[in-house]
């Protein structure tokens, strides 16, 4: 049997990888092109916003959906926005700031990173009932306190992301309309 021949006679291109600004792009694009009503796709970008800031990764996915219903947002819009916001650049940044932010306000019984290292060495070395019992000793006041310092930090990027969405929705439709009045005006003119 023959091998087939690629019908350009060129050699099957190299696989480039995973690239990162093509991918986020990519993301940014299709959030742009969303359809539908822009004040739910704007409280969807505002819901992915603030779940992607917050310090809960593990539970982003259950967190749009619940918030996504309560507050009748746009699921897609949340999901790519809350991607776009929690990626592996910003997430250290945002977990650190979560941390500061809650320990300033609501202190977190771990004042230093000295601290939480003598914990985090503790806990390699205990069992895990002694682990467990330690976590919920010093951990719980810890991890709220870091949750609520999170939500303090992205209650005004999520607002931010509302706004700046409506605001370039108007933007896009009036520029939009201003082309079809253009070429409305060029097909009258004989």
């Amino acid at each position: 049997m023959p091998t087939p021949v690629p019908s350009n006679n060129r050699p099957p291109r190299a696989k480039r990888g995973f690239r990162p600004v093509r991918a986020l792009r990519y993301q940014w694009i299709k959030l742009l092109r969303l359809k539908g009503d822009p004040v739910v796709i704007a409280r969807g970008i505002a819901v992915g916003t603030f779940v992607g800031i917050t310090p809960t990764i593990p539970f982003h996915t259950i967190l749009i959906i619940i918030f996504c219903g309560i507050f009748r947002a746009n699921l897609i819009a949340a999901v790519i926005s809350n991607w776009l916001v929690s990626n592996p650049i910003s997430i250290p940044i945002e977990y650190y700031l979560s941390w500061k932010i809650g320990e300033f306000l609501f202190g977190s019984g771990l004042g230093s990173w000295q601290e939480i290292e003598g914990l985090l060495t503790v806990l390699r070395h205990a069992s895990i009932l002694e682990g467990a019992k330690l976590i919920a000793e010093k951990g719980t006041f810890f991890i709220m306190s870091m949750t609520l310092g999170g939500c303090i930090l992205a209650s005004p990027f999520a607002i931010l992301a509302y706004f700046s969405y409506i605001k370039w929705y108007v933007y896009r439709q009036k520029r939009r309309y201003e082309k079809f009045l253009k070429t409305k005006a060029k097909r009258e003119i004989p």
